[in-house]
């Protein structure tokens, strides 16, 4: 939690920035890592945040629409 914030930042809504990349469904999402086989899905990812579940569909919408869809292994 930074700072105790338990929202993990600011709540406020997540316009994408003027030249921030969309090349893949988790960045346009907001749920993009440095690892493409990784996603936020909890009250840290970009566009969702408290108990919304906002993360967590997010995540799996990306998943739905990577092609090749993610897989484990």
């Amino acid at each position: 939690m930074p700072r105790g914030n338990i929202f993990h930042g600011g709540l406020d809504w997540p316009f994408v920035e003027d030249g921030e990349p969309l090349d893949t469904p988790a960045r346009r999402w907001g749920v993009a890592t440095d690892d493409p086989q990784i996603l936020l899905c909890g009250s840290g990812a970009r566009r969702g945040g408290a108990v919304s579940a906002i993360g967590g569909h997010n995540a799996a919408m990306a998943v739905l629409e990577s092609e090749p869809p993610l897989r484990n292994g």
